[in-house]
């Protein structure tokens, strides 16, 4: 069984959990390739391509940066006046459902593949077997991938258009959705796009030989943090202006508390910039060694995600596997990891006292033993490797049964 996991970006998120998907299938001795739209300079990855050398091999390196270019312009066009408008229809100049690579697969696995695939093609041959992961609602929307992050009523027509495109090219289409969470799974089902497909929820899988608990004073010392006296709460912001991630309600909370002299907060990614925190910060920048982002895991008390809209983010698993315990709110895929008062805290969204004094509770508490503990196994039990590879490749079987 050849597999094939597509994904547009080699970083990020999406992209992380999908490659993270390929090394567990090649860790289980299953024959899995990975597609991106971008060549990759990482020797150490196995069995991965890009479209960009698949093309300029075939036409040359001019011809793929022209077609990214009218790609990426036609896509934008729609909400070319409004940068913050994130749109992305169903259509794509690339046509991957004529690479080899593509034709040679058993399974083709769509993760995040907004701006490269067609609908109007992947979908028309009914013979492929295809499943779709989904990363956020944009597959099964008008393009948009959230609702939290703009007010789309000014695009209802273009995305109303889309929707009505998509409905038309998945008409019979082999394809399986998967879910990593059953927030986003229940979106799907209920969808249009979506409504007469079946959805099945898997989570992303994690190696939990490289996230793992190891001792928190070794952690410090090797971030250079030499302060004994503080209790330290771990916060990712890759991009700090994205309100969806909530940074502005976490730093409204730390301000309000009481006890706000024994924390230090740890911010991994964009520094932020100009801003009088109020309490004392560590900016630890952009880290990619997972070795190194393991140890800011472990260098924290606990981990915060302030989300108000999210699906199963991967640094609540991480943190849950390196034994951190986790604050945020209970939305998204955030529920399907943390047990409230298990493995960490979670309050409304809309009920800012309960958060405040959840972030209260865990600065005082003494011991974290308990959550700790508890969030390791749960992921060992749900998000493990094996757990999750053993899954797939069941509802792959099926296909064929």
């Amino acid at each position: 069984m050849k597999i094939l996991l597509i994904t547009t970006n080699y970083g990020g998120g999406a992209a992380i959990a999908c490659r993270r998907q390929h090394q567990a299938f090649l860790a289980n001795g299953i024959n899995s390739s990975l597609l991106v739209l971008d060549k990759i300079n990482s020797p150490a990855e196995k069995n991965v391509y890009s479209i960009q050398e698949i093309i300029s091999k075939q036409k040359g390196f001019l011809y793929f940066i022209l077609l990214k270019f009218i790609n990426q312009l036609l896509n934008r066009l729609p909400t070319f006046f409004n940068k913050k408008a994130y749109i992305n229809g169903p259509s794509s100049c690339f046509r991957i459902d004529k690479l080899e690579i593509y034709k040679d697969a058993d399974i083709i696995h769509l993760h995040w593949v907004p701006k490269i695939i067609s609908y109007k093609h992947i979908f028309a041959d009914k013979q492929k077997n295809i499943f779709w992961t989904l990363h956020d609602m944009n597959p099964f929307t008008g393009g948009n991938h959230y609702t939290s992050d703009l007010d789309y009523k000014p695009y209802r027509k273009l995305l109303q258009r889309n929707i009505e495109k998509k409905k038309k090219y998945l008409k019979d289409a082999n394809l399986k959705i998967i879910s990593p969470s059953a927030w986003l799974g229940k979106l799907a089902k209920e969808s249009e796009v979506f409504k007469n497909f079946e959805v099945e929820v898997i989570p992303n899988c994690i190696n939990t030989d490289i996230f793992k608990p190891v001792n928190k004073a070794e952690a410090r010392r090797k971030l250079n943090i030499e302060q004994t006296d503080k209790k330290f709460i771990l916060f990712v912001a890759e991009k700090p202006d994205d309100k969806r991630k909530g940074m502005h309600l976490l730093f409204s909370a730390l301000n309000q508390i009481k006890n706000k002299h024994k924390i230090c907060v740890l911010m991994l990614g964009k520094n932020v910039e100009n801003i009088n925190f109020g309490f004392q910060v560590i900016q630890l920048g952009f880290i990619t060694n997972e070795a190194d982002i393991v140890n800011c895991y472990n260098a924290a008390d606990f981990f915060v995600i302030p989300s108000i809209e999210d699906n199963l983010p991967n640094t609540v698993v991480e943190s849950l596997a390196c034994g951190t315990p986790v604050l945020g709110f209970n939305i998204g895929g955030i529920p399907d990891m943390v047990i409230n008062h298990k493995s960490g805290l979670l309050a409304d969204l809309n009920n800012e006292k309960e958060f405040i004094q959840n972030l209260e509770n865990f600065i005082e508490l003494d011991d974290y033993t308990s959550f700790s503990k508890n969030g390791r196994a749960t992921i060992e039990a749900k998000f493990s490797e094996k757990k999750v590879v053993d899954q797939l490749v069941d509802l792959y079987q099926k296909q064929f049964n």
